[in-house]
């Protein structure tokens, strides 16, 4: 229990340090990036029903402003103080944005359409957790969906030989099966298992030029992508 509160502030500390500038890191400096955004966006979006959602880590709020544009009526949960700030103020009234834990959603049984993780599940300490408390917030029939980076042979050998620092807090990664089991486990009922990504993260972020990359990505396989995704309905 208390591993998982140390766990926790980890996280909120080391995005409370990065705020406005978390963004620019992962998607502004490459086209590669941008790209990236765009598809971890557009197959968010797939996924989901229409109505309301409730996004667990909204981050600066980028795939908070896209989900409103989009018409969804939109709440998100942030455990940094900062990132909640900067979605607030991004999404300027259009949704609403509550601090608090994804382990313990703040709401009423049967509140929301959708829940989303978009690449938080994995900081979670205890995911089973979420998983009940987000059967609990669901609607009947209403989905879950949730992405994360996936454990991949030779991951950390490859961070090494690229000489990339360690992650700043900790995560667990998982394989997309082990990620179905959990969220069938919950009382889900398994619509999509599958990648996001069709490369590893890495090789988008470092992609300056993004043209052979939209160029060639229709006809690539996905077994190379490290990014996963799970998306269950409730019974």
């Amino acid at each position: 229990m208390e591993c998982g509160r140390l766990q926790k502030k980890e996280v909120a500390n080391n995005y409370d340090k990065e705020g406005s500038s978390y963004d620019n890191i992962r998607y502004g400096r490459t086209l590669g990036g941008q790209f990236f955004s765009e598809i971890e966006l557009t197959n968010t979006l797939g996924m989901l029903k229409r109505g309301t959602v409730l996004h667990i880590g909204t981050a600066t709020g980028r795939v908070s402003e896209y989900l409103v544009v989009k018409g969804f009526d939109y709440v998100g949960l942030e455990i940094s103080s900062v990132m909640a700030g900067i979605t607030k103020a991004k999404l300027n009234a259009r949704g609403s944005v509550v601090r608090g834990d994804g382990e313990h959603l703040p709401f009423r049984s049967a509140s929301f359409d959708n829940v989303v993780s978009v690449r938080s599940f994995h900081f979670l300490p205890s995911p089973k957790q979420f998983l009940g408390d987000a059967n609990e917030v669901l609607k009947p029939a209403g989905r879950l969906v949730v992405s994360f980076e996936r454990r991949v042979y030779g991951r950390e050998t490859l961070r090494k030989m690229m000489k990339l620092p360690d992650s700043a807090v900790k995560r667990t990664y998982y394989t997309n099966s082990e990620v179905a089991l959990m969220v069938r486990s919950a009382g889900f009922k398994i619509r999509f298992t599958g990648n996001v990504t069709k490369l590893p993260l890495l090789a988008y972020w470092r992609a300056k030029n993004d043209r052979i990359l939209r160029k060639a990505h229709g006809k690539m396989p996905s077994f190379l992508g490290t990014v996963g995704m799970v998306v269950g309905s409730k019974y």
